[in-house]
């Protein structure tokens, strides 16, 4: 059973597309976790796990991050969070981190470019 420190199942119904805490890997939940708690604000959650099927219907590849269980778009619309929330994950190790005007993406997958940072 995967379990989180600070994000609950119900904030993973709430994700477009709908999904659960279990989808998520155990070991980027903890990470998520502690970017959390180094960040020291919340974290509210635009999206999280997206089936192969979901993303290719939005004609993506269907074998991103959020399809593999380790990655989150974290909401963010200042840019005093933003700085908190992307020095937070920094330091509690993700290495993959998508910057939009209103979420931070963040994941930890190991099939993917590493050591980078994106604009959407």
């Amino acid at each position: 059973m995967i379990k989180s420190r600070h994000f609950t199942e119900s904030e993973f119904k709430k994700c477009v597309p709908s999904c659960s805490l279990q989808d998520m890997r155990q070991s980027t939940m903890n990470r998520f976790d502690t970017a959390r708690d180094i960040a020291d604000i919340p974290f509210v959650i635009n999206s999280a796990y997206r089936s192969s099927s979901w993303e290719k219907s939005k004609n993506r590849s269907g074998t991103g991050a959020h399809s593999l269980g380790c990655a989150m778009d974290i909401r963010c619309n200042t840019n005093s969070n933003r700085f908190k929330i992307i020095s937070a994950l920094v330091k509690a190790g993700f290495t993959r981190i998508g910057v939009a005007e209103t979420y931070i993406h963040a994941d930890d997958s190991i099939n993917h470019s590493q050591e980078v940072i994106w604009l959407y």
